[in-house]
């Protein structure tokens, strides 16, 4: 029994919370990373997390990395972000990891049973965004993937852009032998058509598969320039001749399946206790219609994945136990304060259905608005008489000073005739410098509500 109790007391001293921080692609999680451990570095000075109980409460005694656990580059882009003019910081490329050790008093009436102090050993896990779209093939074979994919493929603006790409496809006889030359000329322009998509001028969200986008480091190149056959095949389920050109790229599929996207999932959102989800919804709205409905249904496809309840793919492939999923809308500060309650519910409307399923599966969720690192100050202007709430900052653009009104964030899905008057134009902010020290609550927006959400029960 004393035994026992030594491995109980021991365990409620040290408690481990992994956190997924997840999102589509240039959605802000290497900046929020970057930005929260910064802060967490300070937490014990109380001053800039107001909203994070034990540091409110001042409670954090001490936060220290664990740099033999820590493969996320922390310091170069902290760097980038103090430096004078400061940059965003490079998005993420591989898996990486921060690991804290943040030593806390516990709350008054727990010390006596259980000891005065106690650690949590905070986990910040971050990934490629396009590795995330990976998700939805586990449960695909290479037949469901291509005609799920021969419908988007027929949508503009990836209509326009494949023409030739799907012409070729269309000239190949993919029941003949395989010509990997061929194949690779095909996977190589295919990758190039996905870049394009994702590029500045259509800002597309649902591309895969992700390695192709982006490989790691020691995926085989046949498997990294997979793509879907969308056209010159009208029966996949017709007997296929082993060495044809269909066969080799079911096999490259399965491979790309079962090798990278199995395995990756396995070895770490089964060890993941709480989630973040970040969504850029401002982008999507300013790139319109197109943009907006892909990232929709992007994120819809990822979130169904993750449904957690008893009968969920991912549950029984992986019996994950994430309990808590916060969704966050990032670059609050690219819009005015009356606005950021707009913002929390136009997120909720876009995820409305996979956000019920959670819920019912007893997964407990939150949206919310919020800025890892405020670019923007308040402003106001009169116009006519009348007072508007307004915005100071430098526009990423051309780096400018400007004051503007960055427009109302709808508080509907957006109808057909909403996107026809340039309705949404949010602009674009560069970074503020960030001090290396003497952090304030106004650097940021709701980060420390944030945290709280997620994690604020292990304290």
């Amino acid at each position: 029994m004393e035994l026992l109790t030594d491995e109980v007391v021991t365990a409620a001293r040290e408690r481990h919370v992994r956190l997924a921080i997840t999102g589509l692609s240039q959605s802000g999680k290497t900046v929020l990373t970057t930005a929260l451990v910064h802060h967490l570095l300070q937490s014990h000075k109380g001053r800039s997390l107001p909203f994070f109980e034990p540091a409110a409460q001042g409670r954090i005694l001490s936060v220290k990395p664990i740099p033999e656990q820590c493969s996320f580059t922390f310091e170069q882009a902290l760097a980038g972000l103090t430096q004078n003019p400061p940059q965003w910081p490079a998005s993420t490329a591989d898996l990486s990891q921060m690991s804290l050790a943040i030593h806390y008093r516990r709350a008054p009436g727990l010390g006596r049973l259980l000891g005065e102090t106690a650690t949590v050993y905070l986990d910040l896990i971050d990934y490629p965004g396009e590795w995330l779209l990976d998700l939805p093939l586990m449960h695909l074979d290479y037949a469901q993937w291509c005609q799920a994919q021969a419908l988007l493929w027929q949508q503009s603006p990836r209509a326009e852009l494949s023409a030739a790409w799907r012409q070729r496809l269309a000239q190949v006889d993919w029941f003949a032998p395989a010509d990997d030359a061929l194949l690779a000329d095909l996977g190589h322009q295919y990758r190039a058509l996905l870049q394009t998509l994702r590029g500045p001028d259509y800002g597309m969200s649902l591309l895969q598969p992700g390695r192709t986008l982006l490989p790691g480091h020691d995926d085989p190149e046949p498997l990294t320039l997979l793509f879907p056959v969308i056209v010159g095949v009208d029966d996949f389920s017709q007997q296929v001749p082993k060495n044809s050109a269909l066969a080799e790229m079911k096999r490259r599929f399965e491979r790309y399946r079962d090798e990278l996207v199995k395995p990756f999932y396995r070895h770490h959102f089964a060890r993941f206790d709480r989630q973040l989800v970040l969504v850029d919804c401002l982008k999507t709205l300013n790139r319109g219609e197109a943009c907006f409905k892909d990232m929709q249904q992007a994120l819809g496809e990822i979130l169904q994945s993750f449904h957690y309840g008893q009968h969920s793919f991912l549950r029984r492939l992986f019996k994950p136990r994430i309990d808590k999923v916060v969704f966050a809308s990032s670059k609050a500060d690219h819009v005015t304060a009356n606005q950021h309650h707009n913002l929390d519910q136009f997120l909720g409307l876009m995820i409305e259905d996979a956000q019920r399923q959670l819920r019912f599966d007893d997964i407990e969720t939150q949206c919310m608005a919020l800025a890892s690192v405020r670019s923007t100050q308040a402003a106001t202007a009169d116009m006519d008489g009348q007072v508007l709430s307004c915005l100071k900052g430098y526009r990423k653009s051309d780096g400018q000073l400007v004051a503007l009104f960055p427009g109302e964030v709808p508080t509907q899905l957006p109808e057909p005739n909403d996107w026809t008057d340039e309705r949404f134009r949010f602009v674009d902010f560069a970074p503020v410098q960030l001090p290396t020290h003497d952090l304030q609550p106004q650097q940021h927006i709701r980060l420390d509500q944030m945290l709280d959400a997620v994690i604020g029960d292990y304290f």
